[in-house]
C-alpha cells in the first residue's frame, strides 16, 4: 500500500485534483464545495493523497479537526480494501477518531463498516 502526499506544488496536481471531483456529486452546490476544498488543499489547511494498491486507487482530501481525522471528499476505487489501511496509518498518528462526511451511499455503507463516523 503506498500513500502520496500531493503537494499543490506537484505538476500534475490539477490533474489529481480534477479526480476528486465526482465526491461533490449529490451536493447543492458541487462547484463551490470542490473550490473550497482546492482552497483548503492550496493554503495546506487540508493533506490531499493518492492511495494505490492492488486493485485500489482512491484520492482522498482530509484534515484533522477538533482532536479527530476527518476526510472531506473521496473517490476512486478499492475503498473496502483500503480502509484498514487508512485507519492504521491514522492510528499511527495518534488519532482515535476517524469522521468522514459523503454524499455517496455506497461509501457510506462502506466506511460505516469499519467505524467510521459520518458527521
Amino acid at each position: 500500500m503506498y500513500f502520496r502526499l500531493i503537494r499543490p506544488s506537484a505538476p500534475d496536481f490539477l490533474a489529481h485534483l480534477n479526480q476528486i471531483k465526482p465526491a461533490f456529486a449529490g451536493s447543492d452546490t458541487p462547484k463551490a464545495e470542490f473550490d473550497e476544498v482546492k482552497s483548503m488543499v492550496r493554503a495546506k489547511e487540508a493533506s490531499f493523497y493518492l492511495l494505490t494498491g492492488k486493485g485500489i486507487k482512491l484520492w482522498f482530501i482530509s484534515r484533522v479537526q477538533d482532536g479527530r481525522y476527518h476526510i472531506i471528499a473521496m473517490t476512486g476505487r478499492g475503498l473496502g480494501e483500503a480502509a484498514s489501511h487508512i485507519i492504521d496509518r491514522v492510528a499511527a498518528c495518534g488519532y482515535g477518531t476517524i469522521t468522514y462526511h459523503t454524499y455517496r451511499k455506497g461509501m457510506r455503507r462502506i466506511l460505516d463498516k469499519f467505524g467510521f463516523k459520518q458527521v
